[in-house]
């Protein structure tokens, strides 16, 4: 597929990308938004897409910024147990602000503030797994060995953090919850999907705790086989702990995760804590294409070989794809989809979700599957002419996000920006 000309995109969003740098990292998105600051989640795909597209061509102050912004999570990295934060040794943060968070205070149940008057709130089951991919990959492509040397302890504490903390039931598989002591307020949901509507069952009420997410046990699993080829050559027990773990979780999820819908092969969206599935259709379980583990050219993903084929083929049909538009975050016969401007996670669409998606595609050689979307996440961008955090669309009229308090999406965000630059590069 021939794409028009689109060198005005990538030049907007490398300049947004460099707007966005601060003495930490990467902001989320712009400092007057509401997501203004660094989170580890954003953080770590937002690298993730950069190193990316310096593999293809070379951003090197680009680079610059992922390794500050990788040293700051470092320093950020979880030390003890906190339980009004979610603080526990080895977990990465997900959000970090040294001011400007009045509306996380100013509420029934005000979000901890550290006696330094900082923000730091470590609610994400994710950023921990991404950021170790991140380091894995900033390291990989950079040779960088004086960087190596001093994330090691602290890679070691986060693969810990997977295999302890971040399994609670030891059941191999990656949960969280919101824990029902704790004072202070926080995440209900904590992967990326994290508003409230987004994972509640048909009769429109929360699953119980605690909660494994499809796509969190495929940043685990490439986690832990990323670093267990390293551990492998330099502390082969180690090596061998991460090895064996990864190889249980992806019997795990192929075990539990998998479903079928309209004929096709797919996953659920997440399990709860009885272990019964929420079938709901969304976009997530593309993400697991994504998370590859390439050797000698050859892709594996945490889903078993035999069902990729069915995933594609499920996340296309029309329910989910959408021309002009991408891949929806949930399918429009869920009974959970909202088609409305105040769809957040339930049916919208988002450049950051359709990025990851089309790197995953062309992992596995679809690359019919991946030009197809690539052509529908340009048109709205293009419309938009912003790396926009989501849009909806109705009919042919794209549509950005407002929610009924008036929030509306944000207009610059670091991971629309960044997958928008690999989509053109």
């Amino acid at each position: 597929m021939v794409l028009p000309d689109f060198s005005n995109f990538y030049n907007l969003a490398y300049k947004c990308l460099l707007e966005l740098a601060t003495e930490d990292g990467i902001n989320a998105s712009s400092r007057d938004e509401v997501f203004g600051c660094l989170f580890g989640r954003d953080s770590a795909i937002t690298i993730l897409k950069i190193l990316k597209v310096h593999s293809v061509k070379p951003v090197d102050p680009l680079l610059e910024i992922c390794r500050r912004t990788l040293l700051t999570l470092v320093s950020l990295q979880g030390r003890e147990f906190n339980l009004e934060s979610g603080e526990e040794p080895g977990k990465f943060i997900h959000e970090f602000r040294r001011d400007k968070y009045d509306r996380l205070v100013n509420r029934q149940r005000p979000w901890f503030v550290y006696p330094d008057g900082k923000l730091k709130n470590y609610d994400s089951i994710d950023s921990t797994p991404l950021t170790l991919i991140a380091l894995f990959k900033y390291w990989q492509i950079t040779g960088d060995n004086q960087f190596l040397l001093s994330v090691l302890p602290s890679v070691e504490a986060g693969l810990n953090w997977i295999i302890t903390f971040g399994d609670r039931d030891k059941d191999f598989l990656v949960e969280y919850e919101l824990p029902k002591n704790r004072k202070h307020g926080g995440l209900v949901v904590q992967s990326w999907t994290d508003s409230h509507n987004s994972i509640l069952k048909p009769d429109g009420k929360l699953p119980n705790y605690p909660i494994a997410a499809v796509e969190v046990q495929a940043f685990a699993w490439l986690a832990m086989k990323l670093w267990s080829s390293f551990y492998l050559k330099h502390y082969y027990s180690f090596g061998q702990k991460l090895s064996v773990q990864a190889g249980k979780l992806k019997e795990q999820f192929n075990k539990n995760f998998i479903i079928k819908d309209q004929g096709l092969f797919y996953a659920a969206q997440i399990l709860d804590g009885d272990k019964k599935k929420i079938k709901t259709i969304t976009a997530n379980p593309l993400i697991c294409l994504w998370s590859a583990y390439i050797e000698g050219g050859k892709p594996e993903s945490i889903v078993e070989e035999k069902y990729i084929k069915d995933f594609v083929e499920r996340a296309f049909r029309p329910d989910m794809f959408v021309e002009n538009a991408g891949v929806r975050t949930m399918s429009s016969n869920s009974l959970t989809f909202n088609p409305n401007q105040d769809s957040y996670h339930n049916g919208s669409f988002w450049p950051m979700l359709n990025g990851l998606i089309i790197e995953g595609l062309e992992n596995f050689r679809f690359n019919n599957y991946a030009d197809s979307l690539r052509e529908a996440s340009l048109a709205p961008l293009k419309h938009f002419g912003t790396p926009i955090e989501l849009y909806v669309k109705k009919g042919n009229q794209y549509l950005e996000y407002r929610s009924s308090g008036g929030q509306t999406s944000c207009r610059y965000q670091a991971w629309s920006a960044a997958a928008m630059l690999h989509m053109v590069v």
